[in-house]
């Protein structure tokens, strides 16, 4: 599967129905302005796609077939964010920071994996002094379950 092959709109709304008090319906939509890049635009599903409370472009380069560099970008405050390195494994593209991700003052444990229909995203947030928890989803309670809408 091309890495591009991502590209389309998501949502975790059987996730968020099973428990809506645990889990909010976000909507993901990635697309392809040109060959290269990416832009990820997530948002509350009550508050609507003009309103993403997360923009990322990721600017991509294949290392090898089954390896992706990406630099990122966030759309929203238009400063860098943390790169990732993305690894093919037969069934999901794997993404993970390269290395430590830290934005201001918090530690940013981001996961994400994709199969071209399905869509697994952690981000989490820490203080970067306390260690304690300030955004996102702890990872012991799962992953966001995110399905393929436009396919």
């Amino acid at each position: 599967m091309l890495f591009n092959e991502v590209v389309g709109h998501y949502r975790n709304r059987n996730q968020a129905f099973s428990n809506p008090s645990q889990w909010p319906q976000i909507d993901i939509r990635i697309t392809e302005p040109e060959y290269g890049r990416l832009h990820v635009k997530s948002w509350y599903k009550y508050k609507g796609e003009d309103d993403p409370y997360n923009h990322i472009e990721y600017q991509w380069a294949k290392m090898d077939e089954n390896i992706v560099y990406t630099k990122t970008t966030n759309l929203i405050t238009n400063t860098p964010s943390c790169p990732f390195i993305w690894n093919w494994d037969g069934v999901w593209w794997n993404g993970n920071t390269d290395g430590e991700c830290i934005q201001g003052d918090t530690r940013m444990d981001s996961r994400i994996r994709f199969d071209g229909l399905r869509y697994r995203a952690i981000d989490t947030g820490y203080d970067l002094k306390t260690g304690d928890f300030r955004w996102g989803k702890p990872p012991e309670e799962g992953e966001f379950l995110f399905e393929r809408l436009d396919k």
